[in-house]
């Protein structure tokens, strides 16, 4: 079949969140199976051609419509990135843009009022404009390229459903063109700041020119949820069955919009995402990019200290900010590497770790990465308190990221709600087992086999889970485990491929679809 997949963001292309990854190998995975992918996304100024073959700047002719009551033009470019056919979608309002979503300090020292990290001002008027150029492709493409599937990933690619609907109902083109498509939307995040919504059906109806009707179906209180419009039109997935039960039930951290897909009986599929081993496999330093090779799978685990070794030698290396140091290789090693925001449940993990350092255990903890400044700010006071102990990677860097996963016994993901989670899979990818609250797709971790799960998540359950797992390694050493790591690693490679999940789960689901079945059968 021919899957058109909509999104803002993709791996090798154009990074942000975590969206990026499941577009790639979603993408990469439904072409292996035989499928013709066409990615939609915009060409910003940030994006990165190295990885695009067979560029042409001129794919098709443009096509005009209006945003704002403003006549736009929109023109399509065309590449080839890992057999995935890629249309960039292109204006002056995306090549100006030096990162997908938020302002860069460039842009800061341009204008002081776009502040480094912030989102685009103007991002609903970004949103529109690129799902429209979604639904008008049809104006210009050739027949070969009509879709069985729309695949749109997240809440800035919800609306294309919606376009394409009402652009079927007045255009005899259109109608003709996607009369046979269906349409998936997947929530990616339903948390507070994901929505992309719109701050009324007046703010709704200038951007879009939706009908008014339309568009009050959509309202969550006074806003317009891209989510709740979609739901009309399009099967909603999540990533993974837990959080589709979460969002299902009502969860409260989700601004109103799990309670009302609840009122609504809004039926959700979960399908779990899937990690593309080739692109960590740790017995090859050229796609795991550490400084060792090891297999987890089969108990082989001297590469994996060795990569610690050469982490405590060398890391200053990188060039990441650091605060406080970690000296001599005794003792465990929890990392943590993520988002530092409030549903990462930092100050939880904070505390925790303050609580078993302060008691001069032996345990060594390493924490990476960037966000909220008083959550940083946290993490570098931990650091520099329990200096020789603690250390904290202010920021990214890719080698070194995935560095601390490798050299540690045990990850971190204390996360208030986590709809999936990719770092789990990492971890148990390089032989460090994870600790997780039992939240959302962190669940998919088995307890005592995989992983270790804890509940409810504060800093003393956190506390007694780690300080119990270092009686453990203190008594008998970091061999106790190495079963564990090595059923873990196992297991997830035979469950969790992404050519698994999309044989198995979107194939089938795209087919049912099409079959006719209606979205509360599946």
């Amino acid at each position: 079949m021919t899957v058109w997949l909509v999104s803002r963001e993709y791996a090798g292309i154009a990074e942000a969140g975590g969206v990026k990854n499941v577009a790639c190998s979603l993408s990469e995975s439904l072409v292996r199976l035989g499928n013709r992918v066409i990615l939609f996304i915009p060409l910003y100024a940030c994006t990165d051609m190295s990885s695009v073959k067979d560029f042409r700047c001129l794919w098709h002719k443009p096509v005009k419509f209006t945003v704002c009551g403003k006549g736009i033009t929109i023109t399509y470019s065309h590449g080839m990135c890992g057999g995935v056919e890629v249309v960039f979608v292109g204006n002056r309002a995306f090549s100006e843009k030096r990162a997908v979503y938020t302002y860069t300090p460039a842009d800061e020292q341009e204008n002081p009022s776009h502040k480094t990290g912030c989102g685009h001002e103007d991002a609903p008027y970004l949103n529109t404009l690129f799902q429209k150029a979604v639904a008008y492709y049809c104006a210009v493409c050739e027949e070969s390229e009509r879709p069985h599937i729309i695949h749109s990933q997240d809440a800035t690619a919800a609306l294309v459903p919606v376009f394409v609907h009402n652009l079927m109902s007045f255009n005899g083109l259109a109608a003709s063109f996607y009369k046979n498509t269906k349409c998936v939307v997947t929530i990616h995040n339903a948390g507070p700041g994901y929505h992309h919504e719109f701050s009324s059906v007046e703010e709704a109806a200038r951007f879009t020119s939706l009908p008014l009707d339309v568009l009050r179906r959509g309202l969550c209180g006074r806003y317009v949820e891209p989510f709740l419009l979609a739901s009309e039109y399009a099967c909603i997935t999540t990533v993974s069955p837990e959080y589709a039960r979460e969002i299902q039930e009502g969860r409260t951290d989700t601004a109103g919009l799990s309670q009302e897909f609840n009122a609504r009986g809004i039926s959700i599929i979960g399908i779990t995402n899937g990690i593309d081993f080739s692109k960590y496999d740790p017995s090859d330093t050229k796609k795991s990019l550490l400084p060792y090779a090891f297999d987890p799978q089969k108990k082989d685990l001297d590469g994996k200290y060795a990569c610690r070794t050469f982490l405590l030698e060398n890391a200053d290396t990188y060039g990441t900010k650091r605060f406080g140091r970690i000296c001599g290789e005794g003792g465990a090693f929890v990392v943590y590497h993520g988002r530092v925001v409030r549903q990462k449940g930092i100050d939880v993990m904070v505390r925790a770790a303050d609580a078993l350092l302060s008691k001069n255990l032996p345990v060594k903890f390493i924490f990476m990465g960037q966000g909220e400044r008083a959550l940083e700010e946290d993490l570098a006071r931990c650091a520099q308190k329990y200096e020789g102990k603690c250390v904290y990677y202010k920021g990214y860097n890719r080698k070194l990221a995935r560095l601390v996963v490798a050299a540690s016994d045990f990850s971190l993901h204390p996360s208030n709600f986590e709809p999936c989670g990719l770092e789990d899979f990492i971890s148990q990818t390089f032989g460090t087992l994870p600790v997780a609250h039992r939240t959302g797709g962190l669940s998919k971790i088995i307890d005592d086999e995989t992983g270790f799960l804890y509940s409810p998540n504060s800093s003393e359950v956190l506390e007694k889970t780690l300080y119990s797992l270092l009686k453990i390694m203190a008594a008998a050493g970091n061999s106790i485990f190495s079963g564990m790591i090595s059923y873990a690693s196992r297991y997830i490679h035979k469950k969790y491929s992404w050519d698994l999940v999309a044989r198995e789960s979107y194939m089938k689901l795209y087919a049912a679809l099409l079959n006719g079945q209606s979205f509360t059968d599946l």
